[in-house]
C-alpha cells in the first residue's frame, strides 16, 4: 500500500439532513423488534439521542459554511480563488463540486460544497 493510498479518505461525506433521515429510519427498525429488551433499547435510543445532538452542531457548522462562502473575498462566481485542489478525492472533496480551469488549476464550487469555507485559515470577509 502507497502513502498515497493511506491518505485517501475513509469517510463518505454526508450532509445532516442525510443523517437525520437514518436516524428516522433505525428509530422507526428498532420501535418494529419488540422482542429487544427494554434495557438494550434504552441504550441504542440515548446513542441516538447522542447522535441528534451532534447533528446540531454539524448544522451549525454547515450554515457557517454557507454564510461564509457567501461573505469571503476569495469568491467569485461561486468559485473560491484562495485554494487550487490538487486532489480533491484525497481530501474528501466530491470531484462534482470541482471546477476545471483552462491553467489546469482545480477550484471549488463553493455553492455547491460551502463545508470547505467552515474552517478555512484564508477566509476574509469582502470590503465594500
Amino acid at each position: 500500500m502507497s502513502l498515497e493510498d493511506n491518505l485517501k479518505p475513509s469517510i463518505v461525506l454526508v450532509s445532516p439532513s442525510d443523517l437525520e433521515e437514518e436516524i428516522k429510519k433505525i428509530e422507526e427498525e428498532i420501535k418494529s423488534h419488540e422482542q429487544i429488551d427494554v434495557d438494550f433499547q434504552k441504550k441504542i435510543h440515548e446513542e441516538i439521542d447522542n447522535i441528534s445532538k451532534s447533528l446540531s452542531w454539524l448544522k451549525i457548522a454547515e450554515s457557517q459554511g454557507v454564510w461564509k462562502s457567501k461573505t469571503c473575498k476569495h469568491v467569485s462566481n461561486d468559485t473560491c480563488n484562495a485554494w487550487n485542489i490538487s486532489d480533491p478525492e484525497k481530501l474528501g472533496i466530491p470531484v462534482d463540486v470541482i471546477i476545471f480551469n483552462q491553467d489546469g488549476s482545480k477550484k471549488v464550487s463553493v455553492n455547491k460544497f460551502p463545508g470547505l469555507c467552515i474552517t478555512c485559515p484564508l477566509y476574509e470577509p469582502k470590503r465594500a
